[in-house]
């Protein structure tokens, strides 16, 4: 198997943004952002946790 095929990217660093720069509506926007993409990763965890569940109990029965 050609090891370009199993490379897993490094994650990216997040760096969060200098808050006392922003408006209050710029600020409102960003934490909808952020709140949207909490959302995201969490579907992500869910689905994740599901595909284990499922492979953890075919192996056991």
């Amino acid at each position: 198997m050609d090891e370009e095929a199993i490379r897993i990217p490094r994650e990216q660093e997040w760096t969060p943004r200098v808050l006392d720069e922003m408006s209050v509506d710029a600020l409102s926007h960003y934490a909808g952002q952020l709140e949207e993409e909490m959302e995201r990763v969490r579907g992500a965890i869910r689905a994740k946790s599901d595909y284990l569940s499922k492979a953890d109990s075919l192996f056991k029965s």
